[in-house]
């Protein structure tokens, strides 16, 4: 799920950071669960399952496992 940029670049977008506009249609936009758990998918903060992935996890959570 990629976050599309306005036509026009700024500086805030050549430094790599959001505006609050986008922001604020991402936070919009992963207002629904599905996509919010695509969202954290893609980023590789969660598996398919929901649980944290490997990097993620705590040594406790890795051991229960």
């Amino acid at each position: 799920m990629a976050l599309t940029a306005p036509g026009k670049s700024t500086p805030d977008q050549s430094s790599g950071q959001l505006t609050q506009k986008q922001v604020d249609a991402l936070v919009k936009r992963l207002q629904d669960p599905r996509r919010a758990r695509q969202f954290l998918m893609d980023a590789g903060l969660i598996d398919a399952d929901g649980q944290l992935a490997r990097p993620y996890r705590s040594q406790d959570a890795q051991t229960a496992t």
